[in-house]
């Protein structure tokens, strides 16, 4: 997907928008004027955002950039109206936590009219190809790096003007996609001027090799997006241990008293299951200290979250893995309005991250038909959500195109899923 697509040519020529405060302008009291109808202008539309994480190869997060998934219309103005709206309203810490952010610079910003919202990890610019064609763009840009805000020039492509900005600049992205692009060459000029380098529109398997292969810094998209493909193998004791409880919740019958007698002979689960449910069950007249009575009152989605996370938790060292695991889960939760989505979408991100192949992850689960072949294929309403929620995750707006469900609907649904999946990795106590 084109980033930048969602923001006219001229975006970054828009005029000032009016804020609070500012000086009320004269007003002609002449009849005509008096008499002259009031031009109403409609609501600007609100954003669609998409949250992208920027992740070296040992997949250690950067930052996240907030990309817009939606056209915000042809309107200068409207579209800086609606995006100062939106940075307003917006709670940038339910969608990044702590970590730094990037934002789609207006011009308002760039000049330092226009204050950025605020995030404790701090906010950085992505700053349109445009910018480097207005008359005063260079000097907002280096007015950024002395305000010490960092920003990353979009689409660089070494054109006139672009390389001037390089050392004014935290980063550059460029587009992997573009086959015409001397990629290796834009790599070492942004290089050797001190400035790290972004790929954009990484796509598949093979897409985060090359990025790595061509020099590049970070790449954006998912965290996951740049996991080799599972080869078959044997699994670890506490693997086995963790997909048989998943084989036990995911029966028509659950056993809880089997899922005990799993869970307690591992004492650091067991105590992860009391702690979650003392900690979510406020008001109990006393603690829980029965795993059976923990499990019932969990239930089987919550716990399955939590036997998967509680394995993760062992082979990464930030919150960022289990936080995408339980979005993607959540995400096709609220698309699809079930728990076998969500069932689904843990199991897919649980797949890429512990390098179990699908084929002897359904195996071990047992999950139906149905769930299977969504894993496996990505077939049927389960598949196809499925793969526009990953496809969501990478910024590949044209894949979401393809299933049933738009780009604004997934982004939706993946914003509502962020602060539920955010919340539930602190429950959980990993975070």
């Amino acid at each position: 997907m084109d980033h930048t697509s969602s923001l006219t040519p001229n975006q970054t020529d828009a005029p000032a928008v009016p804020h609070e405060g500012d000086e009320a302008p004269s007003v002609d009291a002449s009849p005509a004027a008096a008499t002259a109808p009031a031009v109403v202008r409609p609501a600007p539309k609100a954003p669609s955002f998409g949250r992208l994480a920027i992740v070296d190869r040992q997949r250690a997060v950067l930052a996240y950039a907030l990309t817009l998934t939606s056209s915000l219309g042809t309107d200068p103005e409207e579209i800086t109206a609606a995006l100062h709206e939106a940075y307003r309203t917006l709670d940038l810490e339910k969608y990044i936590a702590d970590r730094p952010a990037f934002i789609w610079g207006t011009p308002e910003m760039l000049d330092g009219t226009q204050s950025l919202p605020h995030s404790s990890g701090g906010i950085g610019l992505l700053l349109h190809p445009d910018v480097t064609r207005r008359p005063d763009g260079a000097e907002h840009v280096v007015g950024l790096a002395g305000r010490k805000i960092r920003s990353i020039l979009v689409k660089y492509t070494d054109q006139p003007g672009q390389r001037a900005l390089l050392p004014f600049v935290s980063h550059v992205m460029i587009d992997i996609s573009d086959n015409e692009l001397d990629l290796s060459g834009l790599v070492e000029t942004a290089h050797n001027a001190g400035v790290t380098v972004v790929a954009e529109n990484v796509r598949g398997k093979a897409g985060p090799a090359k990025a790595w292969a061509l020099g590049f810094d970070y790449i954006m998209g998912s965290i996951y997006q740049h996991t080799e493909a599972a080869v078959p193998r044997a699994l670890a004791p506490g693997e086995i241990q963790c997909l048989e409880v998943v084989r036990l919740l995911s029966a028509d019958e659950v056993d809880t008293g089997r899922i005990a007698e799993v869970l307690g002979s591992d004492p650091e689960m067991a105590v992860r299951v009391l702690h979650l449910v003392n900690s979510v069950a406020i008001g109990l007249p006393q603690r829980v200290d029965s795993l059976h009575r923990a499990i019932v009152m969990l239930g089987p989605t919550r716990l399955t979250t939590l036997v998967m996370a509680s394995l993760i938790s062992s082979r990464v060292q930030h919150m960022d893995a289990l936080w995408f695991l339980l979005a993607r889960a959540a995400a096709c939760r609220e698309l699809m309005g079930d728990d076998t989505a969500y069932t689904v979408g843990l199991l897919s991100a649980f797949a890429e991250e512990t390098g179990i192949p699908i084929d002897m992850l359904v195996q071990k689960t047992l999950v139906s038909d149905e769930v299977a072949s969504a894993l496996s294929d990505f077939e049927g309403d389960l598949g196809a959500t499925l793969r526009a929620v990953v496809a969501h995750e990478q910024g590949d707006t044209d894949a979401i195109v393809d299933t049933a469900w738009t780009p604004e609907q997934v982004a939706q649904a993946y914003l509502t899923a962020l602060p539920w999946a955010l919340e539930t990795v602190r429950q959980l106590n990993f975070g």
